[in-house]
């Protein structure tokens, strides 16, 4: 007997908008990350599993509405060489978890650390399905990052003000409070604000919102001046610049101008009321151009990534498992994570993991600009905003652990499946193989 489906009065669309608006609230909630401030440990455990539970009940809700999963009989046949290299890599994954050097496959930590992994993975596949083979309000999904990231913003400008104290840390990243903290660690909000930097890019392309989303972008870039993470500002200035070159015969010097001179009067509004610590500012500034060597420059990293390679001794194949870094012996007791995706990925699965998932990478990437960067800028709005998010993440990818932190991989799944999917306009050009 043929099981009944719960949602059959809704039709196709309704069920479309009903997993996007689900979707959306989940990124809101993940941008959001509001919760006590934890100790290192349970930081990791509690937000990873969060975000972990949201990642399933998405999945779990596709099922029930369309009744199927993603089929991988249909991906064997179409992406032969791509289904198989994942495979392997998952294989890696498990292996480098059981066979770790470091700690037992009993330990909590990392075998969250393999949870989130496979889920963000399996995620990936969920979202892909959902994009490629439906019409998606991405509008609704790309504002609920933006909108969790500007009450972000609201809630440091309170801090701010409502807790001068705190400023007795010169800056930012250093402030700490146990009731009034969000769950995502300071230093990572820059993250989310390159991401909404990136989403808003879409909004450029549209008549009704085009100079609400300069501004916009340029409010986002001067909170992030504010935040001053060296990494998420390089990130973000080589992303908007390869915007601008890219969208250049679309938007008008006057334009432009305006979006200059506010940024100019934001950026002069939050000095002359001391949002900014300039004195702060202007020493991390120097301590870049002034770096007496590139470790000093690079901040201790290299230190870092030389103990990666350590620790690699006699486990270069499959690497020493997942979030292995946070149980080095020697690493300093500040540092959790190898501050760069891929050293990250050769501690954690060796070389072959990390060839098998650069493979993948490679191929996400060169499909997407295949797809997306040969035709007109219009049809392709929310899929090149995409793409630059991806850009502006891996950059800073470099320095930090983006590809890793459990908000951030959430958005980079986003991104991705959007990327590697054709526009809504173009799926005549580029169908869907099923």
């Amino acid at each position: 007997m043929k099981h009944k489906n719960l949602f059959l009065p809704l039709s196709e669309s309704g069920k479309s908008f009903l997993l996007a608006t689900i979707l959306s609230a989940i990124l809101f909630w993940i941008g959001l990350g509001v919760g006590s401030n934890l100790s290192d440990t349970s930081f990791w455990i509690s937000s990873t599993w969060q975000t972990v539970k949201l990642e399933w009940f998405f999945m779990l809700v596709y099922i029930v509405l369309y009744q199927k999963l993603p089929s991988l009989k249909n991906l064997w046949k179409n992406y032969r060489f791509v289904t198989l290299i994942s495979l392997l890599w998952l294989t890696v994954v498990f292996s480098s978890y059981l066979l770790s050097p470091v700690y037992s496959w009993q330990n909590p930590l990392a075998s969250m650390r393999l949870a989130e992994t496979v889920t963000h993975f399996l995620f990936f596949l969920f979202l892909w399905d959902f994009f490629a083979h439906n019409t998606v309000s991405y509008r609704m999904i790309f504002a609920a990052v933006i909108l969790s990231t500007l009450v972000v913003m609201g809630y440091f400008v309170y801090i701010h003000f409502a807790f001068p104290h705190l400023e007795a840390e010169k800056h930012v990243f250093s402030m700490r409070s146990d009731k009034l903290i969000l769950n995502t660690h300071l230093h990572r909000i820059g993250y989310q604000v390159e991401t909404a930097i990136g989403f808003a890019v879409a909004f450029l392309f549209m008549q009704k919102t085009k100079y609400f989303s300069l501004f916009l972008i340029g409010s986002l870039f001067v909170f992030l001046l504010w935040l001053g993470g060296r990494a998420a500002l390089l990130g973000s200035i080589v992303t908007l610049l390869i915007c601008l070159f890219y969208v250049r015969k679309n938007i008008s010097g006057k334009i432009l101008i305006w979006f200059g001179a506010f940024s100019i009067l934001l950026l002069s509004a939050t000095i002359y009321f001391h949002l900014i610590n300039l004195d702060y500012f202007l020493h991390a500034l120097n301590k870049t151009f002034q770096a007496g060597s590139l470790d000093h420059l690079l901040t201790g990293r290299l230190e870092v990534w030389s103990l990666v390679f350590k620790e690699l001794q006699g486990h270069w194949l499959l690497g020493t498992g997942p979030q292995s870094y946070f149980f080095y012996l020697h690493r300093h007791t500040d540092v959790v994570h190898a501050h760069n995706f891929v050293m990250q990925m050769l501690g954690e699965w060796g070389i072959v993991g990390t060839a098998l998932f650069g493979i993948l990478l490679y191929r996400a990437v060169r499909y997407g600009i295949l797809l997306h960067l040969h035709k007109p800028v219009f049809p392709e709005r929310y899929h090149i905003a995409a793409g630059l998010v991806l850009l502006s993440l891996s950059i800073t990818g470099l320095f930090g652990g983006i590809y890793f932190f459990v908000q951030t991989s959430v958005y980079l799944a986003v991104a991705f499946a959007l990327w590697v999917i054709p526009s809504d306009s173009a799926r005549n050009l580029h169908p869907v193989k099923e």
